[in-house]
């Protein structure tokens, strides 16, 4: 044993020890009987849980492809526990279970194709978008535009990271859907690594305030919109508790950045970090050339408030009706008794802004006004599509992973094992334990990267038993969701900035650990305080 552990590390030994006892507790379970239910699920759902850690530990330990075999060992684990697992549903308070379903070979077939049927909107976005700033960071305007910003914000670096972070929180919180709020992302990105900002700050910035945003949610996020839609809840439930995460989750964070730019702009008084250029994943290069900037900042003015009038609920959330009657209206116009040209024009699917909920709804507009751009600034027709073509190229790992999450979610379609575990978990002590709820909405949120889908699964369950309790059921669920978005790799965002920035995944798990950390014992807190006292 000693030698195992000199060879391989006493990490690795002990991972790949806690994943063959998870396979040894399932095969133990085989030769239970049935009416031992609890000594049943206990040995699986630990069984279950040192896998995926296990798993991870090997995956993250590994020397490179960490986020890749991190994702693959979350496959592998509802693979496996799909042949051990019954599944079933709920219909209100009572639980029918329907056996096993195991899945196999052909089977995942299906689930990349229902992976694939889930998440084809969200890809035809992220191509548009690659495509969108490939043509954008060819352009010299824009390059101007991103080196004069630099020349501006460098010298407050702390203060402009700050804005940058809480404009994308508030957004995402807001926002109906997550993925429109990264039509800002790579402009930033542009402008904090063209200021020396490292790598991983650049990440936290962006993408790591995005993923804040989930999990202070308030408004916004499809997440927030699916589970009130099958719980049949408003969106003002749990509203005050989610203000409370939000602020706390805002302020936590930020300080974390801060604490990190500090130490960057310390070292980097030490040491040249001008290799830190190069990483933008969008390549702007700095430029002095006589070129206006007027045009891009107009037209990328346009799209960012187009994008933000678009995807924020104002007539749901807030009773703000201008837009709907501004829709009726412009639609309405014609020249002649019958021709209603605006309606013609913008299309049968345009909505009044605040109605949009398909996150590819606006590709076609950024095509059209990334093509205006490329016009005013003289840029060839095979320049634009050559540009425009190595910008989609950027997209194709980062949209492989989303796949790779999605296939997770097409697996769990297939076999909903959670509802069995909810049924079985939630039911053990009579009445409502925020522990227990919060843990479940942990493992469950561990796997299901769409909050949706959990309400579809267990909401029915929730309503009928905790009706006295939804509020706090509702933030528990949807805070834990978020928390676990941070860090798993069956978070979207996650693996989409990670792999698009080339960022090692160990490293980012090494700087967000402990906000997740003191955010799940501030979430412990609360939950607590709201429950007993």
């Amino acid at each position: 044993m000693l030698k195992v552990f000199k060879k391989h590390g006493k990490l690795r030994s002990i991972s790949f020890l806690m994943s063959l006892i998870a396979i040894i507790l399932v095969i133990i379970t085989a030769f239970i009987d049935a009416k031992y239910i609890n000594a049943n699920m206990i040995l699986k759902l630990i069984g279950l849980l040192l896998f995926v850690v296990g798993g991870l530990i090997l995956a993250i330990s590994s020397k490179e492809h960490r986020l890749s075999k991190s994702l693959l060992v979350i496959i592998l684990t509802m693979f496996i526990f799909s042949w051990v697992m019954p599944y079933g549903y709920f219909q209100g308070a009572d639980f029918y279970d329907y056996g096993m379903r195991r899945i196999g070979i052909i089977d995942l077939s299906i689930a990349l194709y229902n992976a694939l049927y889930y998440s084809m909107d969200k890809l035809i976005y992220l191509i548009v978008l690659a495509g969108f700033y490939g043509v954008l960071s060819k352009i010299s305007g824009y390059q101007k535009m991103v080196t004069k910003l630099t020349d501006k914000c460098k010298k407050h670096v702390i203060l402009t990271a700050t804005i940058m972070s809480v404009f994308l929180f508030v957004a995402t919180s807001l926002f109906a859907q997550t993925f429109m709020v990264l039509l800002f992302v790579p402009f930033l990105i542009s402008i904090l690594l063209s200021m020396k900002v490292d790598k991983l700050s650049a990440f936290a910035i962006t993408f790591g305030s995005v993923l804040v945003g989930i999990l202070g949610a308030t408004f916004g996020t499809e997440g927030i919109t699916s589970f009130n839609y099958y719980i049949g809840t408003e969106i003002t439930v749990g509203l005050t508790y989610r203000y409370i995460i939000a602020a706390v989750a805002l302020v936590l964070y930020n300080f974390f950045i801060s604490m990190r730019l500090k130490k960057v702009l310390n070292d980097s008084k030490k040491k040249d970090n001008e290799a830190e250029v190069a990483l933008d994943p969008f390549e702007v290069e700095p430029t002095r050339k006589k070129t206006s900037v007027i045009p891009v900042a107009i037209i990328l003015g346009i799209i960012f408030i187009v994008n933000i009038l678009c995807y924020i609920a104002w007539n749901t959330n807030f009773g703000i009706e201008i837009f709907d009657t501004f829709h009726e209206w412009l639609t309405g116009l014609a020249p002649t008794e019958d021709f209603f040209i605006m309606s013609y024009v913008l299309g049968e699917n345009a909505k009044a802004f605040g109605n949009y909920t398909y996150v590819f709804a606006l590709s076609s507009v950024l095509v059209l006004f990334v093509m205006l751009l490329a016009y005013l600034y003289k840029m060839s027709v095979n320049e634009f599509i050559e540009s425009f073509y190595n910008g989609m190229k950027k997209m194709f790992k980062p949209i492989l992973y989303v796949l790779g999450v999605y296939l997770v979610f097409g697996i769990c379609y297939n076999t909903p094992i959670f509802g069995t575990i909810t049924n079985w978990m939630l039911n053990l002590v009579e009445g409502f334990n925020p522990f227990l709820t919060s843990f479940m909405a942990f493992v469950t949120s561990l796997f299901y990267n769409d909050l949706g889908f959990t309400s579809f699964s267990v909401g029915g369950f929730l309503t009928a038993v905790y009706a006295n309790n939804i509020d706090l059921v509702h933030v528990i669920y949807t805070s834990m969701y978020g928390i676990v978005q941070l860090f798993m790799p069956t978070s979207c965002i996650l693996v989409l900035g990670l792999s698009l920035m080339k960022l090692d995944y160990k490293s980012w798990l090494k700087y967000i650990w402990l906000f997740v950390v003191g955010m799940i014992v501030i979430l412990l807190v609360l939950f607590t305080v709201v429950a007993y006292i």
